[in-house]
């Protein structure tokens, strides 16, 4: 057993460490299996209110305006996902608490995140839907700051790979397990939200009050800004820090790449391919399946190849080359079989990336007291692209087509797939790792 599996009982963090430092000892099992244990319940109970239960609540507060309000809660809690990140990453960075610095935004996060969905799932209207939400979203991305930080904060470089691999997996697992749970105890709104919270709280207790986790020691100088400081201090210049910025525009565009073909794929159906509404649901979920289903499977391969061949490079091309593939064929579909096929093919880059994801993001971390700030700032480039695609596709679906009239969906695919592409070429200026 290594140190890292020496778990700790409840209270205050181990003796440590009192300046951070790049870590050397290799992290045991136990340790990796109650990390991906804590990423998967968070995801879990997340991901299944904006998979699933969000809109059937939507539906319940406001039946005659549900897409309207669905789309409000939503954007609310994207604008709340970039901003709360990488605020909550930075003052974890500077909690000198005796708990540790990642632990009790982990634990308070979680505790608060769970009465946040506990608020959505009883809320009587549309305000406290809202502010639910919005507790939810703010909480939550507390805890994904102090968590992903944990990677660098913990692990070493040679078993990042393999750790980012398991934490990808998280993703797709907990949607298919979140929006499972929740068909099964449908009849029951209050069960919908609580019982993935339920799970994803405990998978995060587990790990927090485990977790041996850094400190800072009082010695340790930590900067007295005024509100003009603390805001410009979030931001990294790109040209300092080349090896941060150039992943930052990668992991951006290979985002933005993947939720182009993503978020589309319900007018796809309906508007290019002809489908009827009717049917949608049933085809969508298929769609996601066999989309999830690549993605877990490769997911976990992609972090045992990049520490395998020692490249992470090489993964995100070989990523980038199947997504881009896929939303090509995706493109010229013209049944859903061939879209299927696409779906399925964009499904194995996608797990492929997000397995090296983490790491590639570990290895360019600036320092290892900001940690959880460089992490905040570079998820932003994982978020954004839900902005960025409802803004450019409408120029993309604009495009003439030369057979008939509709929605150009042929180069709004296509855009996707250079976008992908464009991102597999910004990181190999990147000299941090191979």
């Amino acid at each position: 057993m290594t140190a890292q599996d020496a778990a700790l009982a409840p209270g205050p963090a181990a003796p440590g460490p009192t300046e951070p430092e790049a870590p050397t000892t290799p992290v045991g099992r136990g340790f990796m299996a109650r990390y991906a244990i804590a990423y998967f319940g968070m995801w879990v109970a997340l991901l299944t209110p904006t998979s699933l239960t969000l809109g059937v609540r939507a539906k319940q507060v406001a039946p005659d305006g549900a897409a309207e309000l669905l789309s409000l809660v939503l954007g609310v809690g994207s604008a709340l996902a970039i901003i709360c990140n990488p605020l909550f990453g930075k003052l974890s960075d500077r909690t000198r608490s005796p708990w540790g610095m990642r632990r009790p935004w982990i634990i308070g996060g979680a505790l608060v995140g769970t009465a946040g969905l506990a608020l959505v799932a009883l809320a009587p209207n549309v305000p406290l839907l809202v502010v639910g939400w919005a507790v939810t979203q703010g909480s939550f991305n507390a805890v994904l700051g102090a968590l992903t930080a944990v990677l660098p904060d913990q692990v070493p470089s040679a078993q990042r790979g393999r750790m980012s691999g398991l934490l990808g997996l998280c993703g797709p697992l907990g949607i298919v397990t979140g929006t499972f749970i929740a068909s099964r105890v449908d009849q029951s709104i209050v069960a919908m939200f609580l019982v993935p919270a339920a799970i994803g709280l405990v998978g995060i207790l587990v790990f927090g009050l485990t977790l041996p986790d850094r400190r800072l020691g009082r010695d340790h100088p930590l900067p007295a800004y005024r509100l003009g400081e603390f805001l410009r201090s979030f931001w990294v210049n790109p040209l300092r820090h080349r090896d941060f910025g150039w992943t930052w525009f990668s992991r951006l565009f290979m985002n933005w790449g993947y939720a182009t073909g993503t978020t589309y794929q319900v007018l796809y159906l309906t508007d290019g391919l002809g489908f009827e509404v009717s049917v949608v649901a049933g085809l969508t979920f298929i769609a996601t399946s066999a989309l999830q289903v690549t993605a877990v499977v490769f997911s976990g391969f992609g972090g045992w190849l990049s520490d395998r061949i020692g490249s992470r490079k090489k993964v995100v091309a070989i990523a980038a080359g199947f997504l881009a593939a896929g939303l090509g064929i995706v493109a010229f579909s013209g049944s859903f079989e061939t879209f299927i096929i696409g779906v399925a093919v964009a499904g194995v880059g996608q797990g492929l990336y997000v397995s090296v994801e983490l790491a590639v993001v570990a290895e360019v971390v600036i320092d290892p007291t900001t940690a959880a700030r460089d992490f905040g700032v570079s998820n932003i480039g994982n978020t954004l692209p839900q902005t960025l695609v409802p803004a450019i596709a409408p120029i993309a679906l604009a495009v003439p087509l030369l057979s008939s009239g509709g929605d150009n969906f042929t180069a709004l695919f296509l855009l996707g797939s250079l976008l992908t592409l464009l991102g597999a070429v910004l990181i190999l200026p990147v000299k941090a790792f191979r």
